[in-house]
């Protein structure tokens, strides 16, 4: 059975007012959290999420089964429990916006894999990411949307993989960056790319090369175009993100006139 949502403005049978705030006290979580800020329309709310010394048994009586049992397929135990709080606070996310139990939610995915929630009714969007040190999640009323981050780092190889997967036109703006600005264009460019071919919802089928985007910091985050349909820019909005230092991240969303709302967890002293 789907998961049973107790948030009446997060389903499309009912009108959605824009005012109030969610009431989730009720919800036992196994890490200190706070209510979910209310969600508008037009709005994402990001979502960073810091490694933090924990129970880790404590997210995996969170899991489904089949969650386990990919995490299980890790060979490391630190990729085990990386995998377990993402998935756990992802579940404490979904059901403080939901008012619901982080266990009752059920996932479903399209045919690329893209997660959703399986109740059809549902209004709530969502997409998570992870680098080293790093969880970002992103959520959203009724639009598709994706999410990337990375940890900015030296790249040994760094002009082959951009030869490989960038199109001709971002190949060009990155060389044409000034030499101590070519990782961030590079990882600017990297994320905005992962970011869209996620909210798209067809993932890794895209080629990376068939689409561009911007990558300088001189210019304002964008598709620029996409070779397999003209309007497709038009369709999407990338939104560049500083979510700490030493780290670069996208979002990519369905529409204009998105307004961003950032919150971090732990929350800081």
């Amino acid at each position: 059975m789907p998961a049973s949502i107790s948030n009446p403005h997060l389903t499309t049978a009912s009108s959605y007012s824009g005012a109030g705030s969610l009431r989730s006290s009720s919800i036992r979580y196994p890490a200190p959290f706070t209510p979910a800020p209310r969600l508008r329309a037009n709005e994402v709310h990001i979502w960073t999420l810091r490694d933090c010394p924990v129970d880790i048994s404590e997210y995996t009586a969170l899991l489904s089964h089949e969650e386990l049992n990919r995490a299980s397929r890790f060979r490391f135990t630190h990729l085990f429990d990386r995998f377990a709080a993402d998935h756990g606070r992802l579940r404490l996310l979904l059901a403080a916006y939901l008012e619901t139990s982080p266990r009752e939610i059920l996932f479903a995915e399209n045919s690329h894999g893209k997660p959703r929630l399986q109740e059809p009714a549902c209004r709530l969007r969502f997409n998570m990411s992870h680098t080293d040190g790093l969880t970002m999640v992103a959520l959203c009323l009724d639009a598709e949307v994706g999410i990337d981050v990375e940890a900015v780092r030296d790249i040994e190889d760094r002009e082959s993989i951009a030869a490989m997967h960038f199109s001709q036109p971002e190949n060009a703006a990155l060389e044409a960056e000034p030499e101590h600005e070519k990782t961030a264009a590079f990882f600017r460019c990297w994320t905005r790319k992962e970011a869209f071919i996620k909210a798209n919802g067809a993932g890794l089928s895209i080629p990376l090369d068939t689409f561009a985007v911007t990558l300088s910091s001189r210019e304002q985050a964008a598709l620029l175009y996409c070779t397999w349909d003209a309007r497709e820019s038009s369709r999407w909005n990338l939104i560049h993100l500083d979510p700490a230092p030493g780290y670069i991240g996208a979002l990519a969303i369905e529409g204009r006139g998105w307004a961003t709302s950032h919150f971090g967890w732990p929350q800081a002293a």
